[in-house]
């Protein structure tokens, strides 16, 4: 994806000011911050939303968002936080790659981050209740990152007075899964 922004910053292509690297996300400084120190958090591997990513992987992400709102608290003196989300264009997403937003904040620094509430009858509510209760019925089940397998440094032993011989039960073991 050598046209998105953040494949490219993940690929080392194009600068950036990271805050956090490791093997599945990178953290950075947005360069138009809605405050100051606000980081844009995302997965080096391209998802266009949420829906798309790997269960294992989202978890990783939000511990990731996690430690660095906890940096921000510390280090900015933030009194809060908004962890944001724009999932689809519908919901504000400019980037076709998902991220998180840790936007740090402060009493009084005038970010206006409200909406207006929307007034529903009590059917409506059951209807909505009830189409999304049927809807995650199965939730649950969450999809879990293959393991990875471990490999030991096994040296052959040998029965006592012949170097030639493998012992059987050594073998046997080293066998087993």
């Amino acid at each position: 994806m050598t046209e998105c922004e953040y494949c490219r910053i993940a690929e080392k292509k194009m600068e950036a000011k990271k805050i956090f690297e490791d093997n599945k996300v990178i953290a950075i400084l947005s360069e138009k911050p809605a405050s100051l120190g606000h980081i844009i958090v995302f997965p080096k591997q391209h998802f266009p939303i949420i829906e798309n990513i790997p269960d294992h992987l989202t978890a990783h992400i939000f511990q990731i968002v996690n430690k660095l709102s906890i940096a921000v608290f510390d280090s900015l003196g933030a009194q809060g936080t908004n962890i944001i989300v724009n999932n689809g264009v519908s919901a504000g997403q400019d980037k076709a790659h998902f991220c998180v937003h840790i936007i740090p904040r402060k009493e009084n620094d005038n970010l206006g981050l409200t909406w207006e509430t929307k007034h529903l009858d009590e059917e409506q509510m059951s209807t909505i209740e009830l189409n999304l209760k049927e809807e995650t019925k199965n939730i649950g089940e969450f999809e879990k990152e293959a393991p990875t397998p471990k490999k030991a440094d096994i040296k052959k032993e040998t029965i006592s007075g012949d170097e030639n011989k493998e012992n059987y039960l050594i073998k046997q073991i080293q066998r087993i899964p």
